[in-house]
Parts: structure tokens; C-alpha cells; sequence
């Protein structure tokens, strides 16, 4: 288990001493750590040889690599000799990307994870009730709760969130007694709302926090998490490229503290640029991760929650929550069907379109048309995920096909209007439960997510 790792031991350590010293001692210590870094990892790498001044010169100065360009030319930037997993991005920003992350670099987003669900007072060993996707290799396979002892977690599929999944885990945990409720905003909403309308329940008394993973998530509903599971909502920011996290300022909402551990974060002409210290394997510098930041201001003084690390402002992009919807109108996050497999590497852009209920299309575009048994391994690969909830289709289409009139991509086609739900129901305190209004996209109306 990550929890008993002596490397994930020693970057909690190391982030407890850094977070005792002032901002600039922060900055200085992390700017020994990128010259370590450069030294010991990217004079290895094709790309940094070619180009020298990555191993020395001044960070801002350096050319932003984009993520085409570290597509068209993985290889490059892997290095030769480091062991690493072979994986691909989530796909949320309709381009999924091939990667190759070194073994340690996992335990070290372990140990970051615990660093910031210790503002809740959760360890990693903690028993958590999760709403993620698949884990361990494990999918769900029609089957609406898993336990998995590796995480000691009741993962809830997040393509089953239906009143009746949700009486079947109100007897589980009564047992569990969950210490944390922990995944994506999209899929926690059905469950809270379900918690309010037929609650108490005495197992979920013990619950400390809120863990928001993989989506942003809207006002009302954190104000609904808090008021439901009477918690504090904790969230952090990252990406399977690893080069920044960020954990939420206990003071400010939306503001993100950047951890110096994990790598260095730049805001540029309003983009997150990313340099990662922690995947040897496919060492990434001034990485345009795609998502916005307001600018990114010096830090001189700590921050009022005593933080001296740098701070990321009202954070925008991959993770903007996106639905499409099951055969019982029961919503599903496309975070839920992140493509962390080499299968989806072959397309260059992504697209779900959805028309009706429980049927869902993936449109694909790639340079080289694929063959067939590329498309249906996709396919396979996504039905499998979602078992019965949605029939899977995969088309091929022209990248014109998949962008607005202003050339944004169009990563949800949702032309589908499911069933109305009522939003004020009680909650375990017999007050009525927060209103969906001003959510931004509420269920009914078409949802046309631009990245």
C-alpha cells in the first residue's frame, strides 16, 4: 500500500519541514531542486540534448512545449534508461496523449494526496466511500459496488448511481463506517441528493471530509456536500502529465496552493505552464498543460491559511464537469471514462455525442485513418467500462466535424434532454436542500463543452 511507502513517508516529511520555512527559502529550495533535476534526468532525454539550453538556462526564457508536439514526438522526450508505465492522458480535453510515467512518480502523487486530505484529518488507510472510475486493473463488469481492500475503499460505479445502488450501499456501510466520500463532484451529486431525501444514516456519521477528484466543481455544490455530510469539501488540482499540484487554500476558495515538491507552476498569457519533477521517465519543461489560471502572483508573505508556497487562481479547463447519461437518465461523468489505455493514443481527437438515452457515440479523427480493429478495440475497451449503462458506438470523422464556428473543441455533443429531477428535498437536518440554480448547466438543456 502507497500509505507504508518509504518514499511517500519521505515526501510528506519533506513537505511538512518546507511548509515551516518562508516563501522565498521555498523558492530557493525548489530552484536547487530544478538544477538537480536538469543534471541528473534531462541530460539524458533526446529532446533537452538537442536543445542545451534546457539544461541550464533561465526557466522563463525557455520555449513552451506544447502537447502536439510532445505527441508528434513521445519518444523524444522519454528517457532511455528510467523504468515507467506506459499510460495516456484522461482524455477530458479531447486529445488524449501518450505517456510514460516512472514508477516512483506514482507514490509520489500518493504522498501529495495525503498531504492535502490531511487538512480533513483522512489518511490514505482511512475507509472511503468512492465514486471514481475502475482501479487496479478491476472494471466494474455490471456489478454497482466494489470493495477494494489495496485502498480500503467501497468504490460505487460511477455508471450505476441509481436509488437503488444507493440502498444497497446504505447496508454496506453501516459496517464501513466511511471516514471520507471521495471522487468526482458529477457523481457525489446523486448520491448526496439521495442522502438528503432518505436520511440520516448512522454510517455515514463518521465522515471528515469531502474528497473532490478529476472535475471542477460548481458553488451549490460544494455548499451541498457541506450541508449533507456536515464536512469540509477538500479539492486539488493535477494531471496525468504530472507537472503541478495544487492543493485548495483552507482560506480562499478557488485559490490553490502549488506543492514545490511536485513541480513548478507558471501562468502565461493566462495558460498553466507545468515543469514536472517527479517523472524521470518522461521528464516534461514548460509543459502547456491547457488549462487556465488567473496570473500567477509573487509570493513575498504567507498566505492567511500560513501557507508559503505559490498560489494558482480560479482554475479553468480539463476539469469542467461534462455528462452524458444512462439508460435510467442516471448522469455519468466523461471523467468516468478516462482512456488511461495506449488504445486511445492512436487518435488524435475525441468527441462524445449523445442523442439518446443510454447510447452513446465516440468520434474520433486521426491522421491515418484507423483500422477497424482499432476502432472496435475502443469500443470494446469503453463498453466494457460502462457495462450496461450505455451502448457504445465509434465513428470516424473529420476534425471539422468535432470544433465550434471559433475552432474550440467540442469534447461533449449533448443533444439530449434527460428527465427533470426535483432539487429541493430535505436533508438530514429537515432544512430544504440547496437550490440547482445558477449551476450553469443544469439537466435539460444542451450541454456544449468547449476546451
Amino acid at each position: 500500500m502507497a500509505a507504508q511507502s518509504p518514499l511517500v513517508v519521505a515526501h510528506l516529511r519533506g513537505l511538512a519541514e518546507l511548509a515551516t520555512l518562508e516563501p522565498a527559502d521555498v523558492a530557493a529550495w525548489q530552484a536547487a531542486r530544478l538544477d538537480r533535476f536538469r543534471r541528473r534526468w534531462l541530460s539524458a532525454v533526446p529532446h533537452y540534448r538537442r536543445s542545451p539550453e534546457y539544461l541550464r538556462g533561465e526557466l522563463s526564457e525557455l520555449p513552451v512545449l506544447t502537447k502536439e508536439t510532445v505527441r508528434q514526438a513521445a519518444d523524444s522526450f522519454t528517457h532511455p534508461f528510467v523504468p515507467a508505465r506506459k499510460v495516456t492522458t484522461g482524455g477530458t480535453g479531447g486529445r488524449p496523449l501518450d505517456l510514460r510515467i516512472s514508477h516512483p512518480s506514482f507514490f509520489t502523487e500518493w504522498a501529495h494526496i495525503a498531504h492535502v486530505w490531511a487538512r480533513a484529518g483522512v489518511r490514505l488507510t482511512d475507509p472511503k466511500i468512492t465514486f471514481r472510475g475502475g482501479s487496479l486493473g478491476e472494471g466494474f463488469a455490471g456489478r454497482p459496488i466494489l470493495f477494494q481492500r489495496t485502498y480500503n475503499q467501497l468504490l460505487v460505479s460511477p455508471f450505476h448511481l441509481s436509488d437503488r445502488t444507493f440502498d444497497e450501499l446504505a447496508l454496506m456501510m453501516r459496517d464501513f463506517r466511511p471516514v471520507a466520500i471521495w471522487g468526482y463532484p458529477s457523481a457525489i451529486t446523486p448520491f448526496a441528493r439521495w442522502v438528503a431525501r432518505t436520511g440520516p444514516h448512522a454510517g455515514l456519521g463518521g465522515v471528515r471530509g469531502v474528497l473532490l477528484a478529476s472535475e471542477g466543481a460548481f458553488d451549490w455544490q460544494l455548499r451541498l456536500f457541506e450541508e449533507v455530510f456536515e464536512a469540509p469539501v477538500i479539492r486539488w488540482y493535477g494531471q496525468s502529465e504530472k507537472v503541478v499540484f495544487a492543493g485548495e487554500c483552507a482560506q480562499h476558495r478557488s485559490v490553490y496552493h502549488v506543492m514545490p515538491t511536485y513541480g513548478i507552476a507558471e501562468v502565461v498569457e493566462g495558460r498553466i505552464i507545468g515543469t514536472g519533477l517527479t517523472n524521470a521517465a518522461m521528464p516534461l519543461v514548460r509543459y502547456d498543460t491547457e488549462d487556465a489560471a488567473a496570473p500567477l502572483e509573487p509570493t513575498v508573505n504567507r498566505c492567511a491559511c500560513g501557507s508559503p508556497f505559490p498560489a494558482l487562481r480560479d482554475i479553468r479547463g480539463r476539469w469542467d464537469q461534462s455528462l452524458v447519461y444512462g439508460v435510467d437518465d442516471e448522469p455519468i461523468s466523461t471523467a468516468a471514462l478516462n482512456f488511461h489505455d495506449n488504445a486511445f493514443a492512436r487518435f488524435d481527437r475525441i468527441q462524445f455525442r449523445q442523442e439518446h438515452r443510454g447510447k452513446v457515440e465516440l468520434r474520433v479523427t486521426a491522421t491515418r485513418r484507423p483500422a477497424p480493429h482499432d476502432l472496435e478495440l475502443a469500443r470494446q475497451l469503453l463498453q466494457d467500462r460502462v457495462g450496461d449503462r450505455l451502448a457504445v458506438s465509434v465513428s470516424v470523422v473529420e476534425t471539422a466535424d468535432l470544433v465550434t464556428q471559433r475552432g474550440k473543441a467540442l469534447v461533449v455533443d449533448q443533444r439530449y434532454r434527460p428527465t427533470e429531477t426535483t432539487a429541493n428535498t430535505p436533508t438530514r437536518r429537515g432544512k430544504p436542500s440547496l437550490s440547482t440554480s445558477g449551476m450553469g448547466r443544469r439537466p435539460g438543456f444542451r450541454q456544449s463543452t468547449e476546451r
